[in-house]
């Protein structure tokens, strides 16, 4: 009996414990298959995807930029407006809804400058 107390009473405090998740890389820390090198541009991890993927978007300043997705043929299939910072910005593309074919990713700025352009195949 005693060891059953002693195990319910270990249960409660690990349940007891914080949930909050802390991050275990420094802020500047970049997965090389998002690393870029050039002061502008865009990065997916892979190009080949399945449901979602992550892409690196690095910029010249702050300000307001578009991220659109274009089907094989050149048609806009998506657009999302950015509000992003000086440097690299890190974000995820949802890609469950496409169909599969190949896409481009295209950031722009606000004066339809394209500042990164890349292909990726949905899977």
């Amino acid at each position: 009996m005693k060891k059953i107390i002693i195990v319910f009473l270990m249960v409660m405090v690990v349940g007891c414990v914080s949930d909050e998740l802390q991050d275990i890389y420094p802020q500047s820390f970049i997965s090389e298959n998002l690393k870029i090198e050039e002061p502008i541009g865009l990065k997916l991890e892979t190009i080949f995807v399945f449901d979602k993927v992550s892409i690196n978007v690095k910029l010249p300043q702050d300000g307001t930029y578009r991220l659109k997705i274009r089907n094989i043929s050149n048609e806009l299939v998506s657009q999302e407006r950015l509000t992003a910072k000086e440097g690299n910005n890190f974000l995820s593309i949802y890609t469950k809804n496409l169909s599969k074919s190949s896409y481009t990713v295209e950031l722009t700025a606000d004066d339809h400058t394209v500042l990164g352009r890349t292909v990726f195949v949905n899977q």
